[in-house]
């Protein structure tokens, strides 16, 4: 009576990428992922870039023949279910370290080591805390370590502009 072909509609997925240029150069945001795709996929097909929409809401054009690296930054959302491609799309590592997107990279480090020494698991290693807690603290330690990698980045940056200028 009807035909039933298999319908691929599953919205695109976003991944928290950390891409190492052939300069030594990092870019780090969300990549768009075609629906039902791996994360190696980004690198193939016909196209020569890559579009990366950086954290600080800027989009670049990345040249796929100046990666020289590319490591998906997991944000531990799914820390029970580690999916292949974990989505991005409410990844937000200014958001997680409680900064402004304007912030200062040492502002960015101390934010990281305080909420780091906060959520780590040593911590609270002698109490007993309800398993949801638990998992609630390993999410957060997950979250706010991949919130520091991918604006490891720009911390880079500046401190090149400031060896330049000095």
């Amino acid at each position: 009576m009807f035909e039933r072909n298999r319908v691929d509609n599953r919205a695109e997925t976003l991944v928290a990428v950390d891409i190492t240029l052939t300069d030594g150069t990092h870019v780090a945001g969300r990549a768009v992922l075609a629906p039902g795709k791996q994360v190696y996929k980004l690198l193939e097909g016909d196209e020569a870039f890559v579009y990366v929409e950086t954290f600080e809401g800027d989009g670049t054009f990345v040249p796929k023949a100046e990666i020289k690296g590319l490591k998906v930054i997991n944000t531990g959302r799914n820390a029970g279910a580690m999916l292949m491609t974990p989505d991005a799309r409410n990844f937000d590592p200014y958001r997680i370290l409680s900064l402004d997107k304007s912030a200062a990279f040492d502002d960015i480090r101390e934010a990281y080591v305080r909420l780091s020494k906060l959520y780590h698991p040593d911590r609270y290693a002698g109490v007993e805390l309800p398993r949801e807690v638990k998992a609630y603290f390993e999410a957060m330690a997950k979250n706010v370590n991949a919130a520091f990698q991918a604006l490891k980045s720009q911390g880079q940056k500046e401190e090149a502009v400031y060896k330049r200028g000095a």
